[in-house]
């Protein structure tokens, strides 16, 4: 489960974005008062900034993590695959145990 921070998850927030469009069309075609429309209108940028910030910081985090772990994996000697994934060693040995000996 992830931590919750301050405010709503952001597949919480994409949603509400979702809904708070659709209330904007609702309110255009029904011509609804222009101070319902630019309210609207207000919170949909805020809520679009606030889901960009949320998905930049995400990015960055995963970003950060990944570097991180090949730093990790570096200096430990695991043995990175071309697409950034690391590679099992158990497989590359055979089992431990007496030579000749069948399993």
């Amino acid at each position: 489960m992830t931590k919750r921070r301050d405010g709503p998850s952001l597949p919480e927030q994409k949603n509400q974005l979702l809904r708070l469009k659709q209330d904007l069309e609702q309110f255009k075609s029904r011509q609804a008062g222009a101070a319902v429309v630019g309210s609207l209108q207000a919170r949909i940028r805020e809520l679009e900034s606030s889901i960009s910030r949320a998905e930049a910081a995400r990015v960055t985090d995963r970003d950060s993590r990944r570097h991180r772990g090949d730093e990790e994996d570096a200096e430990s000697g695991a043995m990175p695959m071309a697409d950034g994934t690391m590679r099992a060693t158990s497989s590359r040995f055979p089992p431990r145990g007496r030579p000749g000996r069948s399993l």
